[in-house]
């Protein structure tokens, strides 16, 4: 009798996992690419994995992966220039949000303004920044880093 409430109760929770597996979002490393492209750092990729307008603000995220077997040490602030970091759309540039206390809203350079992240071997590292969003009836931008050739065509999701 006891066999037999312990086999019930692994089916119903094999059941009711089953049924919450539509409902786990994926690790946001696992996320598929919009687009990909080498750097201008050997084995280094990027990737851009989000553009997603909400609110009057574009959000991008680009993921960096190390396909070396060594860690691969990036710079990707130097003397606070986030404006290397900018979208076109049209003929305008759109740089980087700033708070109210001038701080650009991506990840935080360091009391002399350079960020940089170590990236183990096939491991990443997520960038990401906050733009001015582009009129709504703009439905693709460019993205500029100092890392990689233009992002071109970036489609944004409303």
């Amino acid at each position: 009798m006891r066999a037999t409430s312990i086999r019930s109760a692994a089916r119903a929770l094999s059941f009711l996992s089953f049924l919450a597996i539509p409902f786990l979002a994926a690790p946001a490393w696992a996320q598929a690419p919009i687009q990909s492209q080498d750097t201008n750092i050997s084995g280094l990729v990027a990737e851009i994995t989000e553009c997603k307008r909400a609110d009057g603000v574009l959000s991008v995220r680009m993921r960096l992966k190390n396909t070396t077997d060594k860690k691969i040490d990036v710079h990707l602030i130097r003397q606070r220039n986030y404006d290397d970091y900018y979208l076109t759309a049209g003929s305008k540039k759109y740089f980087v949000l700033r708070d109210s206390e001038k701080t650009p809203l991506a990840p935080r350079a360091d009391g002399s303004g350079y960020f940089s992240t170590g990236i183990e071997k096939g491991g990443t590292f997520v960038w990401w920044a906050k733009f001015p969003a582009p009129p709504a009836d703009v439905k693709k931008v460019s993205y500029f880093t100092p890392l990689a050739p233009p992002f071109d065509n970036i489609p944004i999701t409303d």
